[in-house]
């Protein structure tokens, strides 16, 4: 016990018994800041996992429209203009031509039929 005792008695004595008090209070509360931070952190984290997780949810049941129609300003929504179709206008009988104004009539293109039809006739006084 004696060498037991010994080792006690060094272990005491060449620890600093002057320990500065600012310096561990400065570092208790560095260490309570940190904790705390941390915790701000976490709960932060979880918080935006909840909410990208619910909105993420709650989009399951919204409707997909996959019939929607993209175009430039420079084509034409049903390509009916001159320089995209393939066939000459004059060689065309008048019934395609009626049944292409009645299709733009009925897809709500009011303003497309009337610059169909005023095409066609424009055509028709340059190629006389």
């Amino acid at each position: 016990m004696n060498n037991f005792e010994q080792k006690i008695l060094n272990m005491k004595s060449s620890s600093d018994p002057n320990s500065d008090s600012d310096q561990f209070l400065s570092k208790l509360h560095g260490r309570i800041k940190e904790s705390e931070q941390d915790k701000k952190t976490i709960m932060t984290s979880f918080i935006m996992i909840f909410v990208i997780g619910f909105l993420s949810w709650s989009q399951l049941g919204a409707p997909i429209y996959e019939d929607i129609y993209y175009s430039t300003e420079t084509e034409e929504y049903f390509e009916t203009d001159f320089w995209t179709m393939s066939i000459d206008s004059l060689e065309v009988d008048e019934s395609y031509t009626e049944d292409l104004a009645y299709f733009l009539l009925d897809e709500g293109d009011l303003w497309e039929a009337v610059d169909l039809l005023n095409e066609i006739k424009m055509e028709e006084e340059v190629s006389l």
